[in-house]
């Protein structure tokens, strides 16, 4: 792999893994029209252990709030707080929604990983995914889906057992190319009405296991191919890193201010062009 390359898939890697416009479906869209093969496994399981980091960094404050929430459930019991404080803990609330909502994830992302990923082949079911995952991100803005009270707090708090495996079932149904898993999970929590801070950062907070899962089983199961040469490995790496932390901090602005729908028309446009490329590239062609 010539190192262009490998910036230019570290580039795609970092900026469209967590915008809302789907990485798979982008590098499917490069891989036919470009003629680059997308990258051997370990070279991808590279890219993907550099997005993963950016999400660790990004969110450590919300991490190590959870790392340390036993410490404080411990004291809790002990003192006055009871059972009570262990359970209105952010860090302890943010742990089990994400333990419960990696459970769906991981059950969809094994059944129906193989069979989504089989149609990938075809560009046209690609582009379909697209129209849809510009539905869903116009949702983010239009509906609301019916809870059962009416939420009162914001952060964890704000959530419930349900949410967590609701968004969970999204993002397990996200593994399909062109539906991005980001937009998906942050809208349709923001549908059931939990805040759209909180539901920014569940969203990527529950990439976390996912992302690792995916990785590792990867890595245990598939062909990894040829070692990559260190140069396009390490600038790959490097720039899907730096790209994923700007696009993290880039997504969480646009979601606080209640404007994720505004990437619904590049996957619209993208979505209707790839149709029309399909159903009469030939012509096109001809004419040009």
């Amino acid at each position: 792999m010539e190192t262009w390359q490998a910036a230019l898939f570290g580039l795609v890697q970092g900026v469209t893994e967590f915008l809302p416009v789907s990485s798979s479906g982008h590098l499917r869209v490069i891989e036919h029209f470009s003629g680059l093969t997308e990258p051997q496994t370990t070279f991808d399981l590279g890219l993907h252990a550099a997005t993963l980091a950016a999400v660790m960094i990004f969110f450590y404050r919300e991490i190590w709030d959870m790392v340390i929430s036993p410490i404080r459930s411990v004291r809790n019991l002990a003192g006055s707080k009871g059972l009570s404080g262990v359970v209105e803990d952010t860090g302890v609330r943010g742990a089990l929604f994400i333990i419960l909502g990696s459970i769906p994830t991981a059950i969809l992302g094994f059944k129906l990983g193989p069979y989504l990923e089989s149609n990938a082949a075809s560009l046209e079911f690609v582009a379909t995914m697209f129209l849809i995952n510009s539905a869903i991100l116009m949702g983010s803005r239009w509906v609301v889906l019916p809870t059962p009270a009416r939420r009162l707090n914001s952060g964890f708090a704000g959530m419930n057992f349900m949410d967590a495996v609701f968004i969970g079932t999204v993002q397990g149904l996200s593994v399909a190319r062109g539906i991005s898993r980001s937009g998906s999970t942050i809208s349709f929590a923001i549908m059931l009405g939990v805040d759209r801070e909180t539901a920014g950062k569940f969203s990527f907070l529950l990439a976390i296991p996912a992302i690792a899962g995916a990785t590792f089983y990867s890595m245990v199961s598939e062909n990894l191919g040829p070692v990559p040469e260190t140069t396009p490995l390490l600038v790959g790496g490097a720039v899907a890193f730096v790209s994923g932390l700007i696009s993290l901090k880039l997504l969480m602005a646009v979601v606080k201010k209640g404007k994720l729908h505004v990437f619904a028309p590049y996957t619209l446009l993208l979505g209707i062009g790839l149709l029309v490329w399909i159903n009469f590239g030939d012509q096109l062609a001809w004419w040009s």
